[in-house]
């Protein structure tokens, strides 16, 4: 990674940010998400906002249906957690199918195992954070990011998700 991260932090020691930013999500004990391998620094995603670092912490979203990373992290750990993929809203629109979220229950186990197994880190970037955000997966290959590199396990993360997609498009009927 070519730009400075700040400390790790646990979901509860996060400091707040408003500012535009690059964050990452890294993963204590790589074994936990079998069978994606991970960087030997335990880099798993990297996101950016040009608006609020704060509206981006994953460890604090309602539900997965609006965030690409926990629909991953789900699909990975669906057997594992029995997870159930849902619709993310009414309807059997094609977009609230694609973006599914994961039954309340479900979602509570997946916001537990994020708070026990991964911690977080971000930079603040007043301008062009979307050309750094860029670089930073291009330099980190974190395994979770399926756009911007050569993702070699891009094909089994969709695959694992996909039979999430079958299973919220089957929740509708």
């Amino acid at each position: 990674m070519t730009f400075e991260l700040g400390p790790k932090y646990r979901w509860d020691e996060r400091p707040p940010s408003s500012a535009a930013g690059i964050y990452a999500y890294f993963i204590d004990r790589p074994d936990r998400l079998r069978p994606i391998s991970m960087p030997a620094n335990g880099l798993l995603y990297i996101g950016m906002t040009d608006s609020s670092l704060d509206a981006r912490c994953h460890f604090e979203h309602q539900h997965s249906g609006f965030s690409t990373f926990r629909r991953s992290l789900g699909a990975i750990l669906k057997s594992e957690l029995q997870l159930r993929a849902l619709p993310r809203a009414p309807g059997a629109s094609r977009s609230n199918i694609m973006n599914y979220r994961f039954e309340a229950e479900g979602e509570r186990r997946l916001t537990e195992w994020m708070r026990e197994n991964l911690t977080y880190s971000y930079c603040e970037i007043p301008d062009n954070v979307a050309v750094v955000e860029k670089r930073e997966i291009v330099s980190g290959c974190p395994p979770l990011n399926l756009t911007g590199w050569e993702n070699e396990q891009r094909a089994e993360i969709k695959r694992l998700r996909a039979l999430c997609v079958v299973e919220a498009s089957v929740a509708t009927t």
